[in-house]
């Protein structure tokens, strides 16, 4: 159902943040961008949650590894699993989110935006049985992700 382009990073969750990333270093050879570190208000099915983020991508790639600190009580509330998402750029967030969540796809989140309707620069969805996750993430954002590869 879900075209399978646009695909450019594993989602991983992780407990020991630095532990991980020595992991894939050594094991895959994986090279980093920067480390950030920002609050992120998230909108999810049970409300308005708060999670303190730490985030990186490799910079070896695409595809690309994402390596999230586990933040309790949101869509990243569980670590240690392996790959938590596959991340995909789309053209049209709101569309393709429909599209999701008509084929049977469950809502797990999005940025908080009050002045929006519906998912706002990125969103996650699930498969009831198999469990398998999908991040969607606007196209507009790629700049600034493009930009962060590159050292800035």
């Amino acid at each position: 159902m879900f075209p399978l382009k646009g695909f450019y990073h594993f989602g991983i969750v992780a407990s020991d943040f630095d532990k991980t990333i020595d992991e894939l270093s050594e094991n895959l050879g994986l090279e980093w961008a920067s480390v950030t570190e920002f609050e992120m208000v998230c909108e999810q099915p049970n409300g308005i949650v708060t999670a303190d983020m730490k985030v990186v991508y490799s910079t070896t790639g695409p595809p690309h590894f994402e390596i999230i600190r586990v933040a309790p009580g949101t869509v990243w509330g569980e670590a240690d699993l392996g790959v938590h998402h596959l991340g995909y750029w789309t053209e049209n967030l709101q569309e393709d989110h429909q599209r999701l969540t008509e084929a049977g796809y469950v809502w797990e989140g999005t940025y908080y935006n009050p002045d929006t309707e519906g998912p706002y620069g990125f969103t996650y969805h699930t498969l009831s049985d198999t469990r398998l996750r999908l991040e969607l993430v606007d196209i507009a954002r790629k700049p600034a992700f493009d930009n962060w590869m590159a050292g800035g």
